[in-house]
C-alpha cells in the first residue's frame, strides 16, 4: 500500500527538474549582446524559467529595450556576479526578433570586461 501510495504521488507531480542548454552569449568588452545578436544565436521561447551563469561580472536585461551597465539609467541591467548561476525568466511577449524563422525572447548581457554566459532552460522550481 505505502509503495502505491508513493509511486501515485510521485506520477502526479507537475514537472521533473532540470536544466537543458539552450545556448551562449558571447559578449565583448562594454558590448550589448543578445541570444540573437551573438556568434551562435539561439531561440528562448516565451515565459521561459532560465538559469544564466557567466565567467566575468556582467549585467542581465531580459526584453528588448538596450541594457545598462549599472543600476542607474533608464534600463539598468540585474548585475550578476562571475561563475554564479542567476535564475530568472524570459518576458511573457515574445519581441518581433526572429532565428531560423522562430520568434524568440531576448536576453541581453553587458560587461566592462569580455564576458561569456551560458543560458539554461529550467524545467523546474529548484
Amino acid at each position: 500500500m505505502r509503495l502505491a501510495l508513493a509511486l501515485v504521488t510521485l506520477l502526479s507531480l507537475p514537472a521533473l527538474a532540470g536544466e537543458t542548454y539552450r545556448g551562449i552569449i558571447v559578449s565583448a568588452a562594454g558590448a550589448d549582446t543578445t541570444n540573437a545578436s551573438t556568434a551562435a544565436p539561439f531561440v528562448v521561447a516565451a515565459n521561459t524559467k532560465l538559469t544564466i551563469a557567466c565567467t566575468a561580472a556582467a549585467f542581465i536585461c531580459v526584453g528588448p529595450t538596450t541594457c545598462t551597465a549599472s543600476l542607474a539609467g533608464a534600463n539598468p541591467g540585474v548585475p550578476v556576479s562571475a561563475n554564479e548561476k542567476f535564475p530568472t525568466s524570459s518576458q511573457s511577449l515574445v519581441s518581433g526578433v526572429t532565428i531560423s524563422g522562430a520568434r524568440t525572447a531576448v536576453i541581453r548581457i553587458v560587461a566592462a570586461a569580455a564576458v561569456n554566459c551560458v543560458v539554461y532552460e529550467r524545467k523546474g522550481d529548484e
